[in-house]
């Protein structure tokens, strides 16, 4: 696999549903002086993308947004594949030039979506609104004010407005209030807390149950009585077990089963996870997936860099979110719940080696690949361990939150 680093960060509507995500990107052979010209990155990502990692693999059947090179939008040989399910993103430093403008034209009437990209409303640029679908607006440090006069313009355009760098809950309530039509930014990932409260009476049935299976002497019995009292997680389960995943001679019919065949301790990573997806209605679902590639990139890092912790990892990626869900600090839900001390160190302030690789499956999830450079793991081996962690936390969600 060529040397480069390719992620995804989702997009919602209001309603906190994905519309689709947008392909991030880095070439690690490039070095930092080479790698300013926009239309190499950008046609390297198209290229990896669509033809070298297979567009299915990042996004499925949602939007990809993607940057578009000056060359792919003035020269129509270029024109990228995909048409149905691409967003094609106009940099903020391409120029309304007449060629530009054709270009864009003749992109729209082809079928493609057009977004312009951290756009500034200017004489100059206010053209392009001509043929853009959407409009990506940087809102990272903007003030409300400033946010309320750009959204008036805008809206005499017939463009959805996507909010870009929304890295709070609070920002996201702001942008929600100004009208904007969708999200972008790590503020899902975010607890809000806005004061102190007891937990909802469903949020603690269930953190009650998560710390049961923590306990370290839960055996095969005990496992197996707590899921008999719980039809929902039996079912969900067996039906993970009987999946297409393990492809079995036979269907396993029973609790005790399917505990044996797939051990203790993934049984327990497992009903974690379904417990989790009852927390919060409220929440969007990619929190829960970005918990699932965590938990299973933490395990794929580990297994390359530090098996002996590789047994710890699934549980400290997937509880790394548990603040967002819970919209409680960190530090008092682990105070409430068995688990070790290098897990909790690895949660609370990233110590450890289970906390060093957490560490570093946060920073390819935010594209932070500098602080990749200090691990003995090759920029493919972080694609490819990223990639397949994607595909396997999307087909599991098919199973446990269809």
């Amino acid at each position: 696999m060529a040397q480069f680093f390719i992620a995804r960060q989702p997009i919602y509507d209001r309603a906190l549903k994905v519309i689709g995500y947008e392909l991030l990107y880095r070439d690690s052979d490039v070095n930092e002086a080479q790698f300013d010209d926009p239309d190499r990155a950008s046609s390297d990502a198209i290229l990896n993308s669509f033809i070298h990692i297979g567009i299915d693999t990042l996004t499925g059947s949602s939007l990809v947004f993607i940057n578009l090179p000056k060359a792919f939008i003035t020269d129509g040989a270029l024109t990228p594949m995909f048409r149905e399910q691409c967003v094609l993103e106009v940099l903020e430093d391409i120029r309304a030039t007449p060629e530009v403008m054709s270009g864009l034209e003749r992109l729209s009437k082809q079928g493609f979506k057009l977004a312009l990209d951290d756009f500034e409303l200017t004489d100059e640029t206010r053209p392009m609104l001509c043929w853009a679908h959407y409009v990506k607006v940087d809102v990272l440090g903007r003030g409300r004010d400033e946010l309320t006069a750009l959204m008036a313009q805008l809206r005499r355009y017939p463009v959805q407005v996507i909010a870009e760098k929304v890295e709070t809950q609070a920002m996201k309530q702001l942008c929600e209030e100004l009208g904007f039509d969708c999200y972008q930014g790590y503020f899902f990932c975010r607890p809000q807390v806005v004061m102190r409260k007891g937990v909802a009476a469903n949020k603690a049935v269930v953190f009650d149950l998560l710390n049961k299976l923590q306990q370290p002497d839960v055996g095969l019995d005990e496992l197996e009585a707590l899921l008999a009292h719980d039809i929902s997680l039996s079912y969900k389960l067996l039906r993970y077990i009987n999946s297409a995943a393990f492809s079995l001679r036979r269907e396993v019919d029973s609790i005790k089963d399917a505990i044996v065949l797939l051990g203790i301790d993934n049984v327990k990573h497992w009903v974690s996870l379904i417990l989790m997806t009852r927390m919060d209605d409220s929440k969007p679902r990619e929190l829960i997936t970005t918990a699932l590639v965590r938990a299973r990139l933490c395990e794929r890092v580990a297994d390359l860099w530090h098996p002996e912790v590789r047994h710890q990892m699934f549980i400290v990626g997937l509880f790394s979110v548990l603040d967002a869900l819970m919209d409680q600090p960190m530090v008092e839900l682990l105070d409430t719940i068995i688990l070790s001390m290098p897990v909790k160190l690895a949660l609370l302030e990233y110590e450890g080696v289970a906390g060093d690789v957490l560490r570093r499956v946060l920073a390819y999830e935010q594209m932070d690949f500098d602080s990749l450079e200090q691990t003995p793991l090759t920029p493919a081996q972080w694609a490819t361990a990223y990639l397949e962690a994607v595909r396997w936390a999307d087909e599991s969600m098919v199973t446990i939150a269809p």
